[in-house]
């Protein structure tokens, strides 16, 4: 049986980029729990030395709720975590699509292999509180990225009237 290499549904496996190591959703929190208040969302990510490859993109996707959280994507920051608070760039996009919520973080440049990342996401916290959930997905730099679901960041927000 001979491949057609020239077909565009054809790819060689050595183009298909991935983590070798999974990388580490390792801390979650707010800055405020209040209801209703604008809110930095901050999540750090390890990534291991023998991940190989660089983190390119982060995507965070809310669980469903009873309220939909505002994303302020033009003002959501990335470090890399060192002695000096190394600032990436970032171009931050919110898709809220197919009932969807989720906001998509390219990273430029990538973060390599042996590092930690902090992002800060700027939102405003839901009006009815509870816990949130949004499911942190990382796809490496590369060809043919395959995503790599790392779980659940999960935040705790107070009731209007006071806390509980």
């Amino acid at each position: 049986m001979s491949i057609d290499k020239s077909s565009p549904s054809f790819v060689y496996a050595e183009e298909i980029s991935f983590f070798r190591a999974s990388p580490r959703l390792a801390r979650t929190h707010t800055t405020f729990t209040l209801p209703n208040v604008i809110s930095t969302y901050i999540l750090e990510i390890e990534i291991p030395q023998n991940a190989i490859n660089s983190l390119q993109k982060i995507v965070i996707n809310q669980q469903t709720n009873m309220e939909t959280i505002d994303f302020f994507p033009d003002q959501t920051k990335a470090f890399i975590i060192n002695n000096n608070q190394q600032k990436i760039n970032v171009k931050a996009i919110n898709n809220l699509s197919d009932n969807k919520n989720e906001l998509i973080i390219e990273l430029e440049p990538s973060i390599p292999s042996g590092n930690t990342l902090k992002l800060e996401v700027k939102a405003r916290n839901p009006l009815y509180g509870g816990i949130y959930q949004f499911g942190v997905t990382a796809y490496p730099q590369g060809n043919n990225p395959r995503s790599l679901y790392l779980g659940i960041a999960r935040f705790h927000f107070d009731q209007p009237g006071g806390r509980f």
